[in-house]
């Protein structure tokens, strides 16, 4: 127990650590508001996988986010509106450290392009007396909702490959991935496709994350091919859930010294297990979503 506080507790001092280090910042895409770090809107596909390697459709999503630092989470309000519905916005609700808009999910890509049509958004945030306006695209190529192919996970350790349900914790984990189909520099130069990689212990803590962008100048970017997580970072005998996410960047914008960005993603969720015997922490009666894409988890 007191080695899994001890690991959460050096997590969250990192995590501070990147944050303070981001404020202070002074590049030219950095938040130049303290009270929000970024916001982002996503249409997305979800993918979970098998122990065999094969994957199966989740959904298709669409929503939005708000990342505001956290002691000014109430400060922050905000709606999204398409350009052509002024009169019917979609206002943020705070959920736990950010603000968030749910569009749903989707059995196909039809009928998320036929709920959310391709185009521009214009983003109204209010920080206190302070007043942000935005409006970015979402549309790819020739209009098309171009979303990176579906990813397919593969784990090694010692160089040679390992079952998800089979991983040594006393080793390093190696987590590789299959090729960006989409992934580019941004050509605005605010942000490039970044590729996020999450493992949750079964808590539902995040032990290990790649890190956001605006946060750490050395988040995984569309070119990486692997993460590698340290020997001990996992508990003997325990279940643990993790993604691989890729965040294509659509548009992008710097609004008020705020950065934005709307993308298309794809996700693939995988459960993972390492052997031993399991310590005296109890885990959750059942694994806990990760985040609002793994449907197959949600209440």
């Amino acid at each position: 127990m007191a080695k899994r506080w001890m690991r959460n507790l050096a997590a969250r001092l990192i995590v501070a650590l990147a944050c303070a280090a981001a404020v202070a910042s002074a590049q030219s895409t950095a938040n130049e508001d303290p009270a929000i770090r970024f916001f982002v809107l996503v249409k997305s596909s979800n993918y979970s996988q098998d122990d065999a390697g094969h994957l199966a459709l989740l959904n298709y999503h669409f929503f939005s986010e708000i990342f505001p630092q956290e002691q000014l989470q109430q400060a922050v309000s905000g709606e999204l509106l398409r350009h052509d519905a002024p009169v019917e916005p979609m206002v943020y609700e705070h959920r736990e450290s950010n603000l968030y808009v749910e569009g749903g999910h989707f059995q196909t890509l039809a009928d998320l392009d036929a709920a959310y049509p391709n185009g521009d958004f214009i983003f109204r945030i209010s920080v206190a007396a302070d007043n942000i306006e935005a409006r970015m695209s979402l549309s790819g190529e020739n209009g098309q909702t171009d979303l990176p192919a579906p990813i397919r996970i593969s784990l090694s350790q010692d160089a040679r490959p390992v079952a998800p349900k089979a991983i040594d914790p006393s080793k390093a984990l190696t987590i590789r991935w299959s090729d960006y189909s989409n992934g580019r520099a941004d050509p605005r130069g605010i942000v490039d496709d970044m590729i996020f990689v999450v493992v949750q212990d079964c808590q539902g803590e995040r032990i290990v994350h790649s890190g956001l962008p605006f946060q750490r100048q050395d988040y995984l970017r569309y070119s990486a091919h692997e993460l590698r997580v340290p020997s001990d970072t996992l508990e003997h005998g325990e279940p643990y859930a993790m993604f691989v996410e890729f965040p294509h960047v659509v548009d992008s914008v710097i609004a008020k010294g705020v950065p934005g960005f709307t993308s298309y993603a794809t996700a693939t969720y995988l459960d993972l297990q390492t052997t031993g015997e399991a310590g005296e922490d109890a885990c959750l009666p059942a694994m806990p979503p990760m985040d609002t894409g793994q449907t197959d988890r949600s209440d």
